[in-house]
């Protein structure tokens, strides 16, 4: 979550007032008693309890002094499993219906933020 939120961060800006964005944190993806990548990535062991999760969330929120909604999944991660959300990936639901999906890039190792920002240009 974190390797992405500069971009992230000024696509809700450049959006805001045309699009609602909401977080939701899920399983950690490197977590330092799990698959350690280094101190800056791996900062945090993997949450045990929701409420180790939210306190998680809330230290996102707090270090990047963001606005963002943001959700946690539930420890079952029924959120993850559902939309298959891990390590990262980003959604667009527009009138209750799932409308765009990112799909992971070999070009990007990860998402090209780019694909996410045309949309909303062209449908926000």
């Amino acid at each position: 979550m974190l390797g992405f939120t500069p971009s992230f961060e000024e696509m809700v800006d450049t959006f805001k007032g045309k699009a609602r964005f909401l977080v939701v944190y899920i399983t950690e993806a490197h977590a330092a008693n799990e698959w350690p990548v280094g101190k800056t990535i791996s900062f945090c062991n993997q949450p045990e309890t929701l409420e180790q999760r939210i306190e998680l969330a809330k230290t996102y929120q707090s270090r990047f002094n963001s606005q963002m909604n943001i959700a946690v999944d539930q420890m079952s991660n029924a959120f993850d499993e559902m939309f298959s959300a891990w390590p990262i990936r980003f959604f667009i639901v527009q009138n209750g219906k799932l409308v765009f999906k990112a799909q992971p890039s070999t070009e990007f190792y990860g998402y090209d933020i780019n694909e996410l920002t045309n949309w909303l240009h062209l449908n926000a």
